[in-house]
């Protein structure tokens, strides 16, 4: 069916365009508001600045289509395949995209604010500035996570998303909005989070190793049981985190804030925390064993039964601090 046509019949209020076939179909600007383009064949269609409110796309070819600054909000597009299409400034906002097929997508400055990306492939995906919040990404029991290894999550806004389980390895979130996001069981193996801002985020049982997480904010973030074995730190601000039972060992914390954070039972083995501040910091059954501690800031912490063996304390500040055998270090 032509493009003409198709407009034509929606003017004189048809909406069921199922399994259509609309290759290369010119539809820019278009008003299709309420459609059925279930099973449609959109493959590079141009779509750009088109309404497509509430349109049903469940498992619509749209690979290669042209989307930029189109409204979708509130489509359902389950299992779509959107692979390299380009959705530049889209907006997404409540968007059913479940099981779809982004991948290579170009997704800058588009807003999914409330979308459904569970079980999504965007491997490769443009994200950058893109905005995510309250965005529903976990993992759902019976169908893969959602994957977004090698996307680019730069300064993109996931404040509040739910990442449950998601593959994020090797993702670019370098000045991403993260906070108040729960990131569970997610991997970001390798992924770079350097000067992001997750405030109060969860991290919990994450894999986390290898991460550069330099400068970023994680003030109240829940890392209790993840793995940041490797992980970059430096200068990075933990102030009243929960690291305990962590996997920290070998990791760059050089000048990390960790005032008040909690680190009970977590491995340090190896970790540079020369010059962190320690200030007031739960460090019960730590395992600090080689660690460099050249003049960290450990006043008022708290390392009962800790491990320091092999540890160097060059400069270290110990005042008012519980040591291993329980005195308080004068």
């Amino acid at each position: 069916m032509s493009a003409e046509k198709i407009l034509k019949d929606y003017a004189s209020g048809r909406r069921d365009f199922a399994s259509l076939n609309l290759v290369n179909a010119n539809l820019f600007n278009s008003d299709l508001i309420g459609v059925n383009l279930t099973k449609a064949d959109l493959r590079r269609a141009n779509l750009v600045l088109a309404y497509l409110n509430k349109v049903t796309f469940n498992n619509a070819n749209l690979s290669g289509a042209k989307l930029g600054g189109a409204t979708l909000n509130q489509a359902i597009m389950m299992n779509a395949n959107l692979a390299e299409a380009d959705l530049h400034g889209a907006m997404l906002q409540r968007v059913n995209l479940f099981g779809a097929n982004l991948s290579l997508a170009n997704l800058m400055d588009a807003n999914l604010t409330e979308a459904d990306l569970r079980s999504v492939n965007l491997r490769g995906a443009n994200l950058r500035c893109a905005i995510l919040s309250a965005a529903l990404i976990r993992e759902e029991r019976g169908y893969p996570p959602t994957t977004m290894s090698g996307a680019n999550l730069r300064k993109a806004d996931l404040r509040g998303a739910n990442l449950t389980g998601a593959d994020l390895s090797g993702v670019d979130l370098s000045g991403a909005n993260l906070s108040e996001a729960t990131l569970a069981k997610v991997n970001l193996q390798g992924a770079n989070l350097s000067g992001a801002i997750a405030i109060n985020s969860i991290l919990t049982e994450a894999n986390l190793s290898s991460v550069n997480f330099t400068e970023a904010n994680f003030k109240g973030a829940n890392f209790n049981r993840a793995d940041l074995k490797n992980a970059n730190l430096h200068l990075t601000n933990l102030f009243g985190a929960n690291l305990a039972k962590a996997n920290i060992s070998m990791a760059t914390l050089s000048g990390a804030s960790l005032i008040q954070a909690v680190m009970t039972g977590c491995d340090l083995s190896r970790s540079l925390l020369d010059h962190a501040n320690l200030s007031q910091a739960t460090l019960v059954d730590a395992y600090l064993v080689r660690a460099n501690l050249d003049g960290a800031d450990l006043s008022d912490a708290v390392l009962t039964r800790a491990e320091l063996s092999g540890a160097s304390t060059i400069g270290t500040i110990f005042n008012g601090a519980t040591m291993p055998d329980g005195k308080t270090h004068s």
